[in-house]
């Protein structure tokens, strides 16, 4: 039910998803939402929670990889960012990103369970571009987790702001490259 929940949030938003249509879209009873969750607000935070473990453990396995194939330095960052797998980029993981940003917004119990999967993401995210930076030889014109903070809103705002207007979110993630370039340098 957690890897199906965000398409339904996509559609229908947090609250506006039913649990038959939540319970329809995983090949479960109502029964066995009740028995897994307490509310549709907890589900959502644990399929973004699922995300957020994906999106480590992908940079985890894949980092190396990507800074060993010879891609552009730019294009390895652009990975990073864009979700590592375009899981970010898929609609209704961006769709369930923006709905739990805004009940973190109204509700305090959703921004204290939010912060530390949030703060994970982030930290990876850091990780792997200082490791990038390591690599190459660069340093950083402002401390690593602004960068990552700056790179990951900027991207995540174009994102959401293409998808809004019925786009498909590609071409969001042009923004990537100039801003590790200005807040980079040679060492």
């Amino acid at each position: 039910m957690i890897r199906s929940a965000p398409a339904v949030f996509a559609r229908q938003g947090i609250d506006g998803a039913s649990v038959s249509d939540l319970c329809a879209a995983a090949g479960f009873t109502r029964g066995a939402f009740y028995s897994n969750f307490e509310s549709k607000r907890e589900l959502a935070i644990l399929a973004f929670e699922d995300l957020a473990t994906q999106l480590v453990d992908t940079l985890g396995t894949e980092l190396d990889h990507w800074l060993g194939s010879g891609l552009d330095v730019e294009d390895v960052v652009t990975r990073i960012i864009e979700g590592v797998t375009d899981q970010v980029a898929n609609v209704n993981q961006q769709a369930l990103r923006v709905e739990l940003s805004l009940a973190a917004f109204r509700f305090p119990e959703v921004r204290q369970q939010m912060a530390p999967i949030r703060a994970r993401v982030y930290h990876a995210i850091e990780q792997a571009l200082v490791r990038v930076a390591q690599t190459q030889r660069l340093e950083f014109l402002v401390s690593p987790g602004d960068v990552a903070r700056m790179l990951l809103t900027s991207y995540s705002g174009q994102l959401a702001d293409h998808m809004a207007m019925g786009g498909s979110g590609h071409g969001a993630q042009q923004v990537i490259p100039t801003m590790w370039l200005a807040f980079t340098r040679p060492a």
